[in-house]
């Protein structure tokens, strides 16, 4: 503590960190290292190394975050890059979230023979989204379990991560929220001047079009909710990209539906739909700290979601209860949907629990507090 406190008081640079990351397209675990990379930067001088140096998030990004960019590199071929890096700039901190690039990480590190400490940072539950044969899954978290136990530190990003990863056999684990910048999100909300008088009222799904997201029980339910007068004023609007777009639109047709629901694609800010949506719909069928429930929270607006562990860890936190039971069932999550509307007044304070437990000033000084004690190791 006393290294940070001196730093801070000099004005000098902590640490050299490092960051992975895909490209800039929108999702999860982009938005969180584009957070994590723009609130570090103030105590630390950040790398930011990008396989693919394109997508809405850059024009995010803080001018003092340094981009390497890798000329569209596939992540299986990172390792000679990340060795040549590693080898000029001898970072503090390598910082990885995607476990491909982790496991080059540590072969890296080891190969340039520089004292540059890893850190792994794991978003995933490897259940839904990995279901391959019972010895694939299997033959994976012992990789998991080999690799992992070689960084300086494995953080988990929910407590549901935690308990994957220690059940797996990963030693140095513990929790480190994703952080959300309150702030950020709020002004991201005024940016956008549309008019979009035509979508209102309307719900809103904002994530990738994939299986896993479980885009179909939304549009089902939707489908409920409009036999019912009271809701034949809604729009639904579906934000982002992916392989599932077309069968989605195909479902709309087929529910008579392409008047009321809107594919809008991958937005920059999407904070100014989230702020003006009656609700934001999740039906996930697997979320390990899903970004879209702090982002909505974050501007007050209330969501219903399926009960994705992620989800359920995060309404655990701060004592909210708007989820269903099952993963299938578009009724009961009509209902539902009903149910948070009637209830809408009652829902207040969202934003200060987030900021209280995610917000981004508390969790980047959790981060620098985690440096100087691997430094002091």
């Amino acid at each position: 503590m006393l290294l940070n406190i001196f730093a801070s008081i000099k004005g000098i640079k902590m640490s050299r960190v490092c960051f992975v990351l895909n490209s800039f397209n929108i999702g999860g675990i982009e938005r969180v290292i584009v957070t994590l990379a723009n609130g570090l930067s103030k105590k630390n001088e950040v790398d930011l190394l990008v396989l693919k140096n394109s997508g809405s998030l850059k024009s995010t990004l803080n001018n003092n975050v340094n981009t390497i960019d890798l000329n569209n590199l596939k992540a299986r071929f990172l390792l000679p890059h990340l060795l040549k890096y590693l080898k000029k700039y001898k970072p503090d901190f390598l910082v990885t979230s995607i476990y491909p690039i982790s496991i080059q990480a540590v072969l890296a590190i080891r190969l340039a023979q520089v004292k540059t400490k890893l850190v792994v940072t794991h978003h995933a539950l490897f259940d839904i989204e990995h279901s391959g044969t019972r010895f694939h899954n299997f033959l994976l978290k012992q990789t998991l379990k080999y690799f992992y136990n070689k960084a300086d530190i494995t953080l988990a990003v929910s407590k549901g991560v935690y308990e994957f990863l220690q059940g797996i056999g990963i030693k140095n684990v513990r929790i480190m929220y994703n952080p959300i910048d309150i702030n950020e999100k709020k002004k991201n909300a005024e940016i956008l001047q549309e008019d979009i008088s035509n979508y209102k009222p309307y719900f809103m799904f904002l994530g990738r079009l994939t299986p896993v997201k479980n885009i179909e029980l939304i549009i089902k339910s939707f489908s409920e909710l409009r036999k019912n007068s009271n809701f034949k004023k809604y729009n639904l609007l579906i934000i982002g990209s992916g392989p599932d777009e077309e069968m989605l639109k195909k479902l709309c047709t087929e529910l008579y539906l392409n008047e009321y629901c809107y594919f809008l694609g991958n937005k920059t800010y999407p904070e100014f739909y989230i702020k003006n949506a009656e609700l934001v719909l999740m039906a996930s069928l697997s979320e390990a700290m899903p970004v879209t429930v702090m982002e909505s929270f974050s501007l007050d607006v209330p969501i219903v979601t399926t009960p994705a562990r992620g989800c359920l860890d995060i309404f655990e936190l701060i004592d909210y209860k708007y989820s269903t039971t099952t993963f299938d069932d578009p009724i009961e999550y009509a209902e539902l949907v009903k149910r948070v509307l009637d209830e809408k007044d009652l829902i207040c304070g969202l934003s200060k629990k987030i900021e209280d437990n995610y917000g981004v000033a508390k969790i980047i000084n959790l981060w620098n507090d985690l440096f100087v004690q691997l430094k002091e190791n």
